[in-house]
């Protein structure tokens, strides 16, 4: 068993975490996070094993270790002419407009 691994298990069984319903501490979760990185392109699922939780708690924890990111984006100045045609407004908060019948679905197909 990998070092690294058996620390986790270790730390892990000496603070009472895991189990259905019991929070891992933070120092657990980057541990873990830490084993995840060191093994590279190994299955999430197997590492996830080795370390005694479940992958969907080992993916949860990876996320919350990326910092957010912003992506630019680019703010048109509002029109006062009222737009023709179709207007689409996803739930991300995306506005498209000026597409008429085929390009608005397959804009649609692709954002499905």
């Amino acid at each position: 068993m990998d070092a690294r691994v058996k620390r986790f298990r270790d730390e892990a069984s000496r603070q009472g975490a895991g189990g259905v319903g019991r929070r891992y501490p933070e120092e657990l979760r980057s541990m873990a996070v830490a084993v995840v990185k060191a093994r590279g392109d190994e299955p999430l699922a197997r590492v996830a094993a080795d370390l005694g939780v479940s992958s969907v708690s080992l993916q949860r924890w990876i996320e919350q270790e990326q910092p957010a990111r912003f992506r630019p984006v680019e703010v048109a100045p509002e029109s006062e002419v009222e737009p023709t045609g179709l207007v689409l407004i996803t739930p991300q908060g995306y506005r498209v407009e000026g597409l008429e019948g085929e390009a608005l679905v397959s804009l649609l197909r692709v954002l499905g």
